[in-house]
């Protein structure tokens, strides 16, 4: 499945049965993290994988100047990491969830493989404020 929200996620486990549905790809990236109040819980308690395809933002990855770029170098200083597997870090902290980043050339895939770090709950905690969660809204169309 691809871009069902938490109703149509319910509607199709109805329709396939309960274990039919692998998987739920969505956007899901620092700056669109709406699938977090809904969706993450709704295909977690159905046994469905959440699979985040461009997680790095579609481009739009926070410039170290920013304010959550600042937050992700900081992490990543002190942790021998890069921002952006600090990112995914974050984006996979929970088990239901699984990204899926774009890698271009062979050290995209050697950097997205080193996002596996488990942050402590101070980080965690630091890139939630740097990047809010927002309001509920149905998903994005990308």
């Amino acid at each position: 499945m691809s871009n069902f929200d938490a109703e149509e996620l319910d509607e199709a486990v109805t329709l396939a049965g309960p274990g039919r549905i692998a998987c739920n790809q969505v956007c899901y990236h620092l700056g669109q993290r709406n699938i977090e109040h809904e969706v993450i819980p709704r295909c977690e308690a159905q046994s469905v994988a959440v699979v985040a395809y461009s997680p790095f933002g579609s481009g739009q990855f926070p410039s170290p100047r920013s304010r959550g770029g600042k937050v992700l170098s900081e992490i990543a200083n002190a942790r021998g990491a890069t921002a952006r597997q600090i990112a995914l870090s974050f984006l996979t902290r929970r088990e239901s969830v699984f990204a899926i980043p774009k890698a271009s050339r062979p050290e995209h895939v050697d950097d997205n493989a080193g996002g596996a770090l488990r942050l402590n709950d101070d980080e965690i905690a630091r890139i939630d404020r740097a990047f809010p969660l927002g309001p509920s809204a149905e998903l994005p169309i990308v």
